[in-house]
């Protein structure tokens, strides 16, 4: 199988996860950690050892792409995994290494065997989103340093520019420090003709009514397949009516991105919630930034800074220390259809949902245990590693008050079944899952009990 075929498998499909999850369902808080930074992964193994495991993955991938051959090479991976990984895990499971397991999925995908690559220039990346139609393509700008090795891993930062401005002429007039272009993968969008469309969807099959949500993931989905991003440091920025697309897409996707980064525009009129984990830079930014940054402040979210007179050093430096939260310790979700309704590690059925729909999540690996209180909204699905809770014990999960306390098993097919399908990646990855029905919140009970039998 080709590099391509295979990088497709890890590359974040996110635009088609999305269409699915619109036609195939699935399966009052305290403050959320306002840390910028996530913590450094745990890593037991050498990275030897990593591109090891890499390879017996790329191997499963590839079997799972052709349909063939795909019990053989799980069979052969998990071999490995229980013969070479079980001292450093202490006498606990391989899985229980999930930050190893991410790193050695990184490895996974050989980007040095990625040809075309242009260095030290700003290329045309013409990307085709059949989703408006069999001909759409849309056509970006990208810079890639001009020392970029395959072998490392690069901060990726996706922009939207300002309305009326070429791709190429936002990296030009914006993102041309040497100390930035010698850094980070710079990649500007291409977006659709209506500005009111950019942090939408749009319509299927429909060019002109296309959407910058689309264009925004498949963009995504490509760079993530042919350079050597590192997948907990991909940035959103946004210049002039950017900004406000930018938030708007990070609103329903939030786990895919470390950042929000706007630039001469205003905050979009969204609540912080979703975007709880999510720090933000506005470099400018208006009433909206402001209010967006003080009611993330009262929330206890993850810092948003206004600073109107910042450069782009100012912003490199603060991205220099920004990496993504991949296993928050609480998750704030508002669903809405068909997304968002899934965020880091929780994932709710894609339906409609009343505006006072809202789930709160919080693990809490010294007690072992995570509470969920959700209002309006009636399973949950969640998705575990060891970094959130320890699996080799019982798991207590309390959803509105009802007491659920069992062992949650690793599972090496789940992890890979996670892996074909993108919902895990090198940042953050899964090895357990279980879901769980919602009664109605004591409010909601009470609300139902005033009302009487409907």
């Amino acid at each position: 199988m080709s590099t391509r075929t295979r990088l497709q498998v890890l590359g974040c499909s996110f635009l088609g996860a999305a269409l699915l999850s619109s036609t195939q369902p699935p399966a009052n808080s305290s403050p959320a950690p306002s840390s910028v930074a996530s913590a450094s992964p745990e890593l037991v193994q050498k990275d030897s050892e990593h591109k090891k495991v890499g390879k017996l993955m790329a191997e499963c991938i590839e079997a799972y792409v052709k349909r063939d051959g795909q019990r053989d090479a799980q069979a052969e991976l998990s071999e490995y995994l229980d013969k070479k990984w079980k001292k450093g895990a202490e006498g606990r499971s391989p899985l229980s290494l999930s930050d190893d397991l991410g790193a050695a999925l990184w490895y996974a995908t050989d980007y040095t065997k990625v040809k075309g690559i242009k260095k030290g220039r700003i290329e045309d990346l013409e990307i085709p989103v059949p989703f408006y139609g069999e001909d759409f393509v849309s056509t970006s700008s990208v810079w890639i340093p001009k020392k970029y090795s395959a072998k490392e891993k690069y901060p990726l930062v996706m922009i939207i520019p300002a309305q009326g401005e070429r791709p190429e002429d936002t990296l030009n007039e914006h993102w041309a420090e040497a100390e930035v272009r010698d850094g980070a993968i710079l990649v500007a969008l291409g977006m659709p003709e209506k500005t009111e469309n950019w942090g939408a969807l749009g319509t299927q099959n429909k060019p002109e009514e296309a959407g910058g949500t689309g264009i925004l993931l498949s963009t995504f989905k490509h760079c993530q397949q042919s350079f050597a991003v590192d997948f907990d440091r991909v940035f959103l920025a946004g210049h002039g009516a950017g900004v406000e697309a930018a938030m708007l897409i990070a609103n329903s996707f939030p786990d895919r991105f470390c950042a929000i980064v706007g630039r001469s525009g205003d905050a979009a009129a969204i609540a912080p919630e979703n975007m709880s984990n999510l720090p933000c830079f506005f470099a400018g930014g208006g009433k909206r930034a402001t209010e967006y940054s003080e009611q993330a402040a009262d929330g206890g979210y993850a810092e948003c800074q206004v600073q109107a007179d910042a450069k782009l050093p100012d912003i490199w430096a603060w991205m220099q220390e920004t990496r993504r939260r991949s296993n928050p310790e609480q998750v704030v979700l508002r669903p809405g259809q068909p997304f968002p309704n899934k965020a880091y590690w929780v994932v709710v059925p894609p339906i409609a949902y009343g505006e006072d729909a809202r789930l709160v999540a919080k693990a809490d690996r010294a007690s072992n245990t995570i509470t969920i209180e959700a209002k309006g909204i009636t399973s949950v699905e969640v998705f575990l590693n060891d970094s959130l809770v320890d699996l080799e014990k019982p798991v207590k999960v309390v959803c509105n008050g009802a007491v659920n306390e069992d062992v949650i098993p690793r599972s090496f097919a789940f992890m890979m079944t996670s892996i074909y399908t993108s919902r895990s990646d090198p940042g953050k990855l899964y090895t357990a899952s279980r879901s769980y029905d919602l009664a109605p919140s004591e409010g909601e009970a009470e609300e139902d009990a005033a009302v009487g039998p409907r």
